[in-house]
């Protein structure tokens, strides 16, 4: 495994324990995040301009976990094809989202990323069963909780 792919898949794991600091050290300053879909107000919504107060809210999230399902890298780049969940603290409803992540890298730290997923999926409620059909059956490679 490449520093790269290893410096994303321990950030992910940042996440899931909610560690910021860990996180904002495997982010260059010029760190940004863009979601490759259209929000109710937004194409294209990118990260805040405070990152750290942004990933705060996001890592605030409990009980987190990444199922990955297929990695991918270049020299600068890594992707990932993964599934994202976590418990909705309100309504106890498990959230699923099958979703892919395209990672550029500079120096070892992430530059800028693009998040590409059906965010209406979240609230599907979706099976394990009908997760399965949709990646036919692949094994998880790993799981980050």
């Amino acid at each position: 495994m490449s520093s790269n792919l290893d410096t994303v898949l321990a950030i992910l794991k940042n996440e899931v324990d909610g560690d910021v600091s860990a996180a904002l050290e495997k982010m260059s300053n010029a760190y940004s995040m863009t979601w490759m879909y259209h929000s109710k107000d937004i194409l294209f919504p990118t990260s805040k301009p405070n990152v750290e107060k942004e990933i705060k809210e996001i890592y605030s999230t409990r009980g987190r976990k990444y199922r990955i399902k297929n990695t991918a890298e270049g020299e600068n780049i890594v992707m990932l094809e993964l599934i994202e969940s976590y418990l909705d603290s309100e309504t106890g409803q498990l959230h699923q989202t099958p979703l892919v992540l395209v990672l550029e890298m500079v120096e070892g730290k992430i530059k800028t990323g693009r998040h590409y997923c059906d965010p209406q999926l979240s609230y599907e409620n979706l099976s394990e069963k009908q997760l399965e059909q949709g990646y036919r059956n692949a094994p998880d490679k790993q799981i980050i909780e």
